[in-house]
């Protein structure tokens, strides 16, 4: 088993494996490094005729051997990628270890999977022909580099101290530190240096977003700034479903947090656990001691009502029903 950095370093056309297994939870990482792997291993090969994406679900013995055995159109390699491959009916499954005894030269297989069994008989058959590469997730100066080399490709260019700042706004999950990058870059234009003032923005922009600003006026009790948020949000056609996953979102991470500061868990450790991005950390703890156990509990059990009301009747009217919902949310926090 080798890691992504370690893979990263090795790949080159005439170095390339038949089969990959990218193995972790980091699935960010396994999308970009699938799509890596298919671009060297195709090179200017026609790859609308040898890439094949196999919808794992439907992937019946029958279409999986089809895929797999089909030659290359104009080029020297197939890539067949199959996402979470421990999905896969046990019958193809099956096809699959026989297939992995002896793969064509002309095949490359990528193969993802959140876990797997190492004793699995399936397992050992994948990393006997195959390469595994664990994709746990990247640590701070493996992101930091990331963060560089991304910028970099896009023409880029960012003083060391202002990565860290970027790292700091993100955090360490490659989805979210992609995105920040996107809303970056878009930023930028056709300006090629990164600055401090670029990155300030971001945040700015960050905290007028309407959902970001909905759940924010609930956590600081403002009634009336909350419905005039939601109001915005349901004006510019905000799904209810995603505010009202929103809300339950943000109640659910003060009760956590609040539960965690009152056993004596360090804030690095509450930070690390929910996932509470660097930049929000003096305003989320500030918000953890401004409420009490029993209020974070009574916002919680509104949710929880609200949300089996909604699931459990067609006749509601998502503008009139999630203004009662938040202000049942932030009445809760005034009673005693």
């Amino acid at each position: 088993m080798i890691t992504y950095t370690e893979l990263k370093r090795s790949l080159r056309d005439d170095n390339l494996s038949n089969v990959y297994l990218l193995l972790g939870p980091e699935e960010f990482l396994a999308r970009r490094l699938a799509s890596h792997i298919a671009e060297i291993a195709l090179g200017e090969g026609l790859r609308d005729f040898n890439f094949a994406d196999l919808d794992t679900a439907a992937a019946d013995p029958s279409t999986l051997l089809q895929e797999l055995n089909a030659y290359p159109l104009g080029a020297a390699r197939r890539v067949v990628l199959i996402r979470d491959v421990g999905s896969l009916p046990a019958s193809s499954l099956q096809e699959l270890q026989e297939y992995l005894s002896n793969p064509p030269d002309f095949i490359t297989l990528i193969l993802t999977a959140d876990r797997m069994d190492r004793r699995k008989t399936i397992y050992k058959a994948i990393a006997g022909v195959g390469t595994v590469v664990e994709l746990r997730p990247l640590k701070a100066p493996e992101v930091k580099t990331w963060i560089r080399e991304r910028l970099l490709e896009n023409g880029k260019r960012i003083p060391s101290g202002l990565v860290n700042n970027i790292f700091e706004l993100t955090g360490s999950s490659l989805s979210d530190v992609s995105n920040e990058l996107d809303n970056l870059l878009a930023y930028l234009g056709d300006r090629d240096t990164v600055t401090q003032a670029d990155i300030d923005a971001l945040v700015a922009t960050r905290r007028r977003d309407p959902i970001y600003k909905l759940t924010e006026q609930v956590a600081d009790r403002n009634l009336i700034g909350s419905w005039t948020v939601l109001r915005q949000l349901l004006a510019e056609g905000e799904h209810e479903l995603r505010i009202l996953w929103h809300l339950d979102h943000t109640v659910k991470r003060l009760l956590r947090a609040k539960c965690l500061v009152e056993d004596g868990v360090s804030e690095d450790t509450i930070m690390k656990n929910l996932q509470i991005r660097p930049f929000l950390r003096a305003r989320f703890f500030q918000q953890v001691r401004s409420f009490s156990m029993d209020e974070l509990r009574r916002m919680y059990r509104a949710i929880v009502e609200w949300d089996n009301k909604f699931k459990s009747t067609s006749r509601w009217h998502p503008d009139i029903d999630l203004e009662l919902l938040v202000s049942e949310l932030c009445a809760a926090t005034r009673e005693h």
